[in-house]
């Protein structure tokens, strides 16, 4: 699976970012890289997709994302992942 784009607005501010899938074994993970249009915010996290249909965040050093950015743009991240991969389909 190739790298792809995600486009989406939360909180009234675009977001852009470059989402790269990573194969762990039997597991799919999303390597993200988001950046605000402003550019005031950057997000640099991955995502894996759990069985009850929600997301799971960690930042690449570890840490908990929600400690940094809002929980409900997490939730945005995932959502506009979901879409493009329908989109994709």
């Amino acid at each position: 699976m190739n790298e792809f784009q995600i486009n989406f607005s939360y909180e009234g501010s675009p977001y852009t970012g470059l989402v790269t899938p990573v194969e762990n074994g039997d597991q799919l993970s999303y390597k993200i890289n988001l950046e605000s249009e402003n550019q005031e915010s950057f997000v640099e996290i991955i995502g894996k997709p759990s069985e009850s249909g929600d997301w799971n965040f960690e930042c690449s050093n570890g840490d908990n994302p929600v400690d940094y950015y809002d929980k409900q743009l997490l939730v945005e991240i995932g959502e506009a992942i979901e879409k493009k991969q329908v989109s994709q389909e």
